[in-house]
């Protein structure tokens, strides 16, 4: 089992390893070159070892490349002439540094001749990797003819899923889902490839936004192995998967639906706006190319003090910096064996600059929340798994930003709930194993919603 998971992940030095001998083959092109004046001819020595570092380089990088293939879902016949290719290249560069050896008389316009042919071999190679990464299309010349799309002048002329969503999937998804690699057997070029779908149908159900297997991708807890997407790419920011949920529910996902022909519009102006282009409520939203930043809580210090970071860390305490202008930090506790040891005081002078904290399976009670009161720009917290109770609540509910808490496995009743589905920003309450009762709990779109 460990060498099945472990090998997708050695294949992804294959991007890294695959320039060494691409590097080598045109440092031996060259020297060979160069050797033809007198006054370079003893560059001709270092020739044959240059052909055997390639030839070394090559091997691995086709191995490393045979493990990547195997964790992702590229199209087969640009899979193959890549594959091939390579092999070819490490053959060549082997045969290259034997002719090089004196038992072999070759002239050296014969060799350059061979040397010039393996550059052509080397240059398809790297063509067929990069309609692999890119798409098959990434340097057809018909991308010379094709005109750049016309953006609409006004929200009045916008379609919501030509103008608005296909843009966002052009940024967030098509790396791994156009021609040429399909992740899942998935392509999302447009509005046939999502009713098309892959392996397992539609990725959309228009009307229905929670039954749309895009939309539950892009929501799932980032550490979910199904979340998209994936390995650390940038996914979809808040404003973009509200748009995705409105167009795919109110929207009934239509393909030509208007955006001001859709109930609700207004409350995605903004957003609409800064994907065209068109226009920027100030400070609300912020465009940089196309991508469309949210706006950052004003009250979230620009700096932290970086002694404060040492004594958490050296407390036990895991933090990343999510966000560096300001910092944002995410924070959890690593070793759980030594949960008593475990001392919340250490993040208090970090509180403002903490925006998730995990503090689940520690063991505390309900006077952490004391602690936990004084990080007001919070927004997500883990806490399940903890002895507290309905004590522990009132603690929390004037924290603003909080839009996500876990509460599984706690004292909570229904009491806590009540007072929690008051908070305006709260978006998501979970309260799994708890003392609440699925029959006690009122779902209310306006409110926070609670899960069992």
């Amino acid at each position: 089992m460990l060498l099945l998971d472990i090998t997708p992940y050695v294949g992804r030095f294959h991007p890294l390893l695959v320039h060494l001998p691409i590097g080598f083959l045109v440092l031996a092109v060259l020297f060979d070159l160069l050797a033809r004046k007198e006054r370079y001819v003893n560059l001709k020595l270092s020739i044959p070892f240059i052909f055997l570092v390639s030839f070394i380089s090559a091997v691995l990088a086709c191995i490393l490349g045979y493990f990547l293939s195997q964790s992702g879902d590229y199209e087969a016949s640009i899979l193959r002439n890549h594959k091939y290719a390579g092999i070819a290249l490490a053959v060549v560069s082997l045969i290259l540094y034997l002719l090089k050896k004196p038992y072999f008389k070759l002239s050296d316009n014969t060799f350059t001749f061979i040397l010039l042919g393996q550059m052509a071999l080397l240059g398809y190679t790297g063509h067929q990797g990069g309609n692999l990464t890119h798409g098959a299309d990434y340097l057809s010349l018909s991308n010379l003819e094709e005109k750049a799309k016309k953006k609409p002048g006004s929200l009045d002329q916008a379609l919501v899923f030509e103008d608005l969503v296909l843009p966002i999937l052009e940024e967030k998804c098509q790396q791994c889902h156009q021609n040429g690699k399909m992740k899942g057997g998935l392509r999302l070029l447009n509005f046939e490839d999502l009713l098309k779908g892959g392996k397992h149908g539609a990725v959309i159900s228009p009307g229905q936004a929670e039954k749309s297997e895009i939309f539950r991708r892009v929501t799932l807890d980032p550490n979910h192995k199904e979340y998209m997407p994936t390995d650390g790419k940038p996914a979809m920011t808040k404003a973009e998967v509200a748009l995705l949920e409105w167009w795919l529910g109110e929207g009934k996902g239509q393909k030509n639906a208007l955006f001001r022909k859709i109930p609700n519009s207004d409350k995605f102006k903004n957003t609409a706006l800064a994907i065209l282009g068109i226009g920027v409520v100030p400070g609300l939203y912020q465009l940089k190319g196309n991508k469309i930043n949210e706006r950052i809580n004003p009250d979230i210090p620009a700096k932290v003090d970086p002694k404060a970071l040492d004594i958490a860390l050296a407390a036990g305490f895991n933090i990343r910096k999510m966000h560096l202008d300001p910092v944002m930090l995410d924070v959890s506790y690593v070793n759980k064996s030594e949960a008593n040891a475990v001392n919340l005081d250490v993040l208090k002078p970090l509180a403002a600059n903490i925006i998730w904290l995990n503090v689940s399976d520690l063991g505390l009670k309900d006077n952490v929340g004391e602690t936990i009161a004084q990080f007001r720009n919070l927004e997500k917290l883990r806490i399940e798994k903890n002895n507290i109770s309905d004590a522990f609540i009132p603690n929390i509910t004037h924290l603003k930003h909080l839009n996500a808490i876990n509460l599984n496995q706690t004292n909570v009743s229904i009491a806590s709930i009540i007072k929690l589905q008051k908070m305006p920003g709260l978006k998501s309450i979970y309260v799994w194993s708890t003392k609440v009762d699925v029959r006690q709990v009122t779902q209310d779109s306006t409110r926070a919603t609670v899960i069992l």
